[in-house]
């Protein structure tokens, strides 16, 4: 018989200690990292991490340049866009058996979401919130899948806000069909949304004008829209038309203003004046109006007597019923209000 090897009592507590950290650090530590890489940074957070070593970090893992603030997307001349609303018009939106059968002839959209998606459009038109058929159309089209961020993934089609990353959200989908139908766009109308964020409202925006002009001020979530839109194009031409920049929405963008619609997805207390000026006679501007705890979906016409005089016709689209956007912020970080207007 051959000898027998034993192990002491000391061995076997030492392999016990090593297989005990071992778990920790190979299955709990990944995940309390994991945990922490997923959570939402608050504003001032991000700030404070610098943004913009986020926004080149993001841009140089897809192998695209970092923008500066003021810098934009260049797209392609008016005449050169892709046609949007005409898609749309094209599309069969009678029953649910036409649309699905025209989506999964025509699109590159993942058959998964489509009974969803045709069942939130149909609630917000028996809602009200979706009115006609153009943005019944858009809303259709927009592939809401795409612009909810990693984390949120089984609630692409939740009738919620859900976070995006830096403090800011992707609006729930009925107050965006609200908004949507309110701005009451036209197919050669010129609009300006303020806060880009997702990119989702853009989206929807593309099919019913080929003029979409948005503007996002936190500069890694414009790069990690800015990308996404680039790669949705490919299959989404529409978003290809979407001309994007980074800066300070408060200013609006002069250089190809007037605007017959503007849409703000912020909230501030008060009508931005600079928005105002770009906004034509007669155009409308829609946005969350009031202080920080609770404002008002508002929907604002600028209407200018012969004597020059402008006077603004006010209507609260949900009758009262208040709604909690992210604050209006300056490049700094700091809430627009009334009293720091012209400072």
């Amino acid at each position: 018989m051959g000898a027998r090897k034993s192990i002491s009592a000391l061995v076997i507590a030492a392999l016990m200690a090593g297989l005990i950290i071992g778990f920790v650090f190979g299955l709990v530590l990944p995940t309390l990292v994991s945990s922490q890489s997923e959570r939402v940074l608050a504003y001032e957070e991000v700030a404070a991490l610098s943004a913009v070593e986020a926004a080149a970090r993001i841009a140089a893992q897809h192998g695209v340049d970092s923008l500066e603030y003021g810098q934009a997307y260049d797209t392609l001349t008016k005449s050169e866009k892709y046609d949007g609303p005409g898609l749309a018009q094209s599309m069969p939106i009678e029953t649910k058996e036409a649309w699905l059968s025209w989506m999964r002839a025509n699109r590159g959209d993942s058959p998964a979401f489509l009974e969803q998606r045709w069942k939130l459009a149909h609630d917000f038109v028996e809602s009200s919130e979706l009115k006609r058929p153009e943005d019944v159309r858009a809303f259709l089209l927009a592939s809401r899948e795409h612009f909810v961020r990693e984390q949120n993934r089984g609630l692409e089609y939740a009738d919620t806000w859900l976070p995006i990353g830096y403090g800011a959200t992707i609006t729930d989908p009925d107050v965006v069909a609200m908004m949507t139908t309110t701005l009451n766009v036209n197919p050669e109308d010129r609009v300006l949304e303020i806060g880009t964020g997702s990119g989702y409202q853009a989206a929807i925006l593309s099919y019913l004008t080929r003029e979409v002009y948005t503007i996002e001020i936190i500069k890694p979530l414009f790069t990690e829209t800015d990308i996404l839109y680039r790669d949705l194009e490919k299959t989404f031409p529409s978003y290809g038309s979407i001309r994007r920049k980074l800066g300070d929405g408060y200013y609006g963008w002069e250089e190809y203003a007037p605007f017959d619609k503007i849409l703000v997805t912020c909230s501030i207390d008060h009508v931005p004046t600079p928005l105002l000026k770009q906004l034509k006679t007669g155009g409308i501007m829609v946005l969350p109006l009031g202080p920080p705890g609770r404002q008002f979906i508002m929907e604002i016409t600028k209407n200018v007597a012969p004597d020059g005089s402008i006077t603004l016709t006010r209507r609260d689209v949900y009758n009262g019923l208040g709604v909690r956007f992210i604050p209006f912020r300056n490049e700094a970080g700091a809430s627009y209000s009334a009293s720091s207007e012209d400072s």
